[in-house]
C-alpha cells in the first residue's frame, strides 16, 4: 500500500472510531475469519445472520463458528440474530462511513436488525471522500445500485432534550474489518 493509502486508512479509522465504530485491519481472509470468531465469542453471540456475498462466503468458509449462521431466509432470522455480517462496497475516509449496495433486502436486514453489525470491506475499496465514492458508483452505469446506504457508526438517536441513545433504531455496535488481501475475484 502507498503512503497516501496508509494516511487515508488512518483518517478513516480515526473518523469511524469518533463515531463509536470499532475498526480492525487484517492481512487476508483467513485472519478475517479468525477475527470474526473472536468477535462472535466476545460479544456473546448466539446466532449470526449473514447477507450472502462472495467475501462473506469466503470468510465463513474458513472458520467454524460456535453458533448457528444463517445465510438464507434472513427475513426470519435477522431480527433474532445477535450479530449481522455483510460486505461493504466502499469506505469513505474523510467521514469514516461505509457505503453498501442495499438493493438486496438481505443487506439491509443484517446491517439494521441485529445488535452487532460486522462489516467486511476490502482495503482496496477505501476512497478519500464522497466525491470519489460517487465517481466510483457512476462508473457502474450498467449495474448502478437501486438502493445505496451509507453507514456511520452504530445506530444513534437523540430526543428533544438532546439525550443521545445508541442502538434504538439499529445496531448498538459496528465492527469493521478491512481485509488487505481478500483473495480471488471477490
Amino acid at each position: 500500500m502507498t503512503p497516501d493509502f496508509e494516511e487515508l486508512y488512518r483518517l478513516f479509522k480515526s473518523r469511524a472510531e469518533a463515531a463509536a465504530a470499532e475498526v480492525h485491519r487484517v492481512k487476508d481472509i483467513r485472519e478475517a475469519g479468525e477475527l470474526l470468531t473472536t468477535l462472535v465469542k466476545e460479544s456473546g453471540t448466539t446466532k449470526v445472520a449473514a447477507a450472502p456475498s462472495r467475501l462473506v462466503a469466503k470468510c465463513l468458509a474458513g472458520v467454524s463458528l460456535p453458533v448457528p449462521v444463517y445465510t438464507e431466509d434472513l427475513r426470519t432470522h435477522a431480527e433474532e440474530a445477535h450479530l449481522g455480517l455483510s460486505e461493504m462496497d466502499l469506505a469513505v475516509a474523510d467521514i469514516g462511513s461505509l457505503q453498501q449496495d442495499c438493493t438486496d433486502i438481505n443487506q439491509r436486514l443484517v446491517s439494521m436488525l441485529p445488535q452487532v453489525h460486522v462489516a467486511l470491506v476490502k482495503t482496496g475499496s477505501l476512497v478519500a471522500d464522497l466525491k470519489e465514492a460517487f465517481e466510483r458508483l457512476a462508473q457502474q452505469k450498467d449495474r448502478f445500485p437501486g438502493y445505496i446506504s451509507f453507514i456511520t457508526g452504530p445506530s444513534r438517536t437523540a430526543d428533544i432534550e438532546r439525550v443521545l441513545t445508541i442502538g434504538v433504531h439499529g445496531p448498538s455496535q459496528l465492527k469493521i474489518i478491512f481485509i488487505d488481501e481478500p483473495g480471488g475475484d471477490t
